[in-house]
């Protein structure tokens, strides 16, 4: 499965920054081309459909965190991981409390970076993976039910 990182940061060095960090398509991730606020991260959302937002605290027009509370319920398996040139814990519970996979400090180190991608990938697998067996069992769980009641009706 190829996975889609949308970028949304207000200074274009910071945007072009996480484009080069890594060699995203070596790793089968199409990272698609950086918003630089929060509302052109909306305006695009439903037709670029991306499985993990990077998106900065602070930017004008919306911020990272008014981002993520407009995407939560549109797009729950979206992952977030905040970046913030910010080392202040309000920033930071304020993020975990929305959702947020991560709170990466800039400068961003380009292993962290990478690790953090990589877990949160892993993480989304996994969600998607335990909802999928979720929904086999479900679906065994209604056939077993219409045939014990259709033995009982042939019994009565």
């Amino acid at each position: 499965m190829k996975y889609k990182v949308l970028a949304a940061d207000d200074e274009y060095w910071s945007r072009e920054n996480l484009r080069s960090l890594i060699s995203w398509e070596d790793y089968s991730i199409e990272f698609l081309d950086p918003a630089c606020d929060g509302e052109e991260v909306l305006e695009r959302i439903e037709e670029e459909k991306p499985d993990i937002i990077l998106t900065d605290v602070r930017m004008p027009f919306m911020d990272g965190l008014t981002l993520m509370e407009r995407l939560r319920s549109k797009m729950p398996e979206c992952g977030f991981i905040v970046l913030s040139g910010h080392n202040e814990f309000e920033y930071a519970r304020q993020a975990i409390r929305q959702g947020a996979f991560a709170y990466l400090l800039k400068p961003i180190d380009r292993q962290e970076l990478k690790d953090t991608v990589f877990a949160a990938m892993k993480k989304m697998q996994d969600n998607r993976s335990a909802r999928e067996y979720y929904e086999v069992l479900s679906g065994e769980y209604f056939e077993l039910q219409q045939r014990s009641l259709q033995s009982l009706l042939k019994i009565s």
